[in-house]
């Protein structure tokens, strides 16, 4: 509630103080995606290359109702989901008013917000069109780091990555998302963008999930994108030893929408049999909820109480769905910085230190920031500011810190 007040607060000064005087459109006006035609993919987009923009649209981007100076199109696109098959998404690409003045082209930047959900009411699309409307989402408060992101000139893509089926914790369908958004943003001629612009990638918590896949799957899935930098804070990079850590805490309900979000997309594991009658009843009645409804919701059960083993975490097709979903540190073509608080109660530190050796291993460039205190939560604002100025130096060609030497 302090973290919430505080960006309220801070959004507030910064945009009254900037001038930016304007009325944001009536919650009403917006439909949810699950109603709005735009989200449907037409026919036939099947045999489109990925990153093909089928459909897109101006919209009013706002920061928790507050109206941005930039001007901001929604975009659908062509991409694949966890099996490689054909998904749309949905990206909101925002492009401040005022022109670049730094040396090259705009610098464009991905920013994955911690989506966690399970509707697409939950997604950054939609929090940055309907305002408070969305305020039960991480996407409506992290639209002020986007916010920030603007003030600096820098234009900003932000993917609906999870998929029109909101498949939380499902690896590849994110990062997939996030590659071909780029993808799109970059080809759509009225933002103005070079198709060579520098482009960061940045998120935290569940927006570092859906980085890290994207960085991992940068070389394979898009070459030419050539990242200039990529950050990552409070990774969940193994996601069996962060549920289990959170397990009976007041953080349970992201693990019971994780299992969930992946049961939707690999429906052939079977992991909503291992479901008691009790537990299948509550996936349904939380098939459309945001990150504080779940919260909320379970907050200090264990996934135990719904399923008919006493031990999930041991079982089998669990374990493997969580290991082949959980981010590797591959090699990537930027380098990465990645900051993780000491005392983080969701996400262990020795998870961090272990995708440090990892990625140390893989020959990449790493910076390791871990600041001595505060908590997973409070990490998001305090560590932000590290994590822009890593950007920054990327985009001018600065040499990176490598903490692996």
């Amino acid at each position: 509630m302090r973290i919430a007040a505080w960006l309220v607060c801070l959004a507030m000064v910064t945009f009254l103080s900037a001038g930016w005087v304007a009325v944001a459109p009536a919650v009403a006006d917006i439909p949810a995606p699950s109603e709005d035609p735009f989200y449907q993919a037409p026919a036939g987009y099947e045999s489109q290359p990925d990153g093909t923009i089928l459909r897109s649209r101006p919209v009013t981007a706002a920061a928790l109702s507050v109206p941005l100076p930039v001007d901001s199109w929604q975009l659908l696109y062509k991409s694949l989901d966890s099996h490689r098959e054909p998904a749309s998404d949905v990206a909101t690409v925002l492009v401040p008013r005022t022109p670049w003045t730094g040396e090259g082209p705009r610098p464009l930047v991905s920013y994955q917000t911690a989506e966690d959900s399970l509707g697409s009411r939950c997604a950054p699309s939609y929090a940055l069109t309907a305002g408070l409307g969305a305020v039960t989402s991480n996407a409506a408060s992290e639209t002020l780091m986007i916010a920030t992101l603007l003030s600096r000139g820098w234009a900003v893509v932000t993917a609906d990555y999870e998929g029109p089926e909101s498949e939380f914790l499902a690896g590849p369908q994110s990062g997939y998302a996030v590659l071909d958004g780029v993808r799109a943003a970059r080809h759509f001629e009225p933002a103005g963008l070079d198709v060579n612009a520098p482009t960061g990638v940045w998120g935290y918590s569940g927006g570092a999930f859906a980085t890290a896949w994207a960085a991992g799957l940068q070389q394979s899935h898009a070459p030419e994108l050539g990242l200039s930098g990529i950050a990552l804070g409070g990774l969940p990079a193994d996601l069996e030893a962060t549920m289990r850590n959170v397990d009976g805490g007041y953080g349970f309900g992201l693990t019971f929408g994780g299992v969930t979000g992946i049961d939707r997309a690999y429906p052939e594991k079977g992991l909503s049999e291992l479901f008691t009658t009790e537990g299948r009843a509550a996936m349904h009645a939380s098939s459309a909820a945001c990150t504080v409804d779940l919260i909320a919701t379970y907050a200090f059960r264990s996934l135990h109480d719904y399923t008919i083993d006493p031990r999930p975490f041991d079982l089998p097709p669990l374990r493997e769905a969580l290991a082949e979903n959980s981010p590797t540190a591959t090699g990537t073509s930027a380098p990465v910085y990645s900051y993780h608080a000491e005392a983080d109660e969701l996400v262990p530190v020795a998870v961090h230190d272990e995708f440090v050796r990892q990625s140390c291993a893989a020959g990449n460039t790493l910076q390791v920031v871990r600041p001595p205190g505060g908590s997973h939560n409070t990490t998001l604002i305090s560590g932000a500011q590290g994590a822009i100025d890593f950007l920054a130096a990327r985009f001018t060609d600065a040499p990176a810190v490598d903490d692996c030497r």
